[in-house]
């Protein structure tokens, strides 16, 4: 049901959007990504059987994929609003260390990844384009994406 609410809510971010909603979300993927995505994890599990079931998401690559554009989406619209982005930044980040090297590559073959590794401009993530110096905070989301998207490229690179 949160990835369906995900869905309504983020075709209506253009118009308005609740930081509230959004943090609650962004949580409930940092306990999903901890519980059902890993190597422990039962590939036929009764989640992912729902999943393939009511949203199409067959396997733990098409959920990743569903995560990365949550996470695009969150850089583009709320690039201003620190607590959503210092967290969503947090779940990239854990998204980019948390696998084996072998999951990782699957990780950075997403086509979201890829589109990340490309354009990393305030041009796509406006949070990249905040010029105040003083705010620790602006530089620290700044640290946190570009420390993520370097440990993807690594893996890329082999």
């Amino acid at each position: 049901r949160v990835l369906q609410l995900m869905n309504l809510t983020d075709s209506r971010l253009a118009q308005a959007g609740n930081e509230k909603l959004e943090l609650a979300m962004l949580s409930f993927f940092e306990q999903f990504r901890k519980i059902y995505i890993g190597d422990q994890v039962q590939k036929s599990s009764k989640l992912y059987r729902r999943l393939s079931e009511v949203l199409g998401l067959n396997d733990e690559t098409m959920v990743l994929s569903v995560f990365i554009g949550k996470i695009i989406t969150n850089l583009k619209y709320w690039g201003r609003c620190e607590p959503i982005t210092s967290k969503t930044l947090q779940l990239l980040n854990d998204l980019s260390i948390g696998y084996p090297f072998g999951k990782s590559c699957w990780l950075v073959k997403l086509s979201a990844v890829q589109f990340m590794l490309n354009n990393h401009t305030s041009e796509h993530f406006s949070f990249l384009g905040i010029n105040n110096q003083s705010n620790l905070t602006d530089m620290r989301c700044r640290t946190t994406f570009y420390t993520a998207l370097g440990r993807l490229l690594m893996v890329d690179l082999g």
